[in-house]
């Protein structure tokens, strides 16, 4: 079957990738009592600013595998637990 250009407009529009960075964040900062700042992630993961600002904001449009683990890492969490695809109705 072949996919026309409304179809495949129409299925963008109800799902999408999504990341839980700030969730996995927060829970860390909570587990921890201190206050994690995008600074101290850099530092310790070697993942640009603007990279975890992106992610952050879920304004992430490229998942780089070498990204992903050094949050996982980090996290201590599996892919599924940082990246959700949510289909919206």
């Amino acid at each position: 079957m072949i996919t026309t250009p409304n179809s495949l407009a129409e299925a963008e529009m109800t799902e999408k990738i999504s990341n839980r960075f700030r969730i996995l964040l927060a829970q860390k900062a909570t587990r921890e009592q201190r206050n994690i700042a995008l600074k101290e992630v850099a530092r310790e993961t070697g993942i640009a600013w603007s990279t975890l600002n992106a992610w952050a904001n879920n304004q992430v449009t490229r998942y780089d595998a070498p990204v992903i683990k050094a949050l996982c890492e980090y996290f201590s969490c599996q892919v599924g637990d940082l990246i959700i695809f949510e289909h919206e109705e």
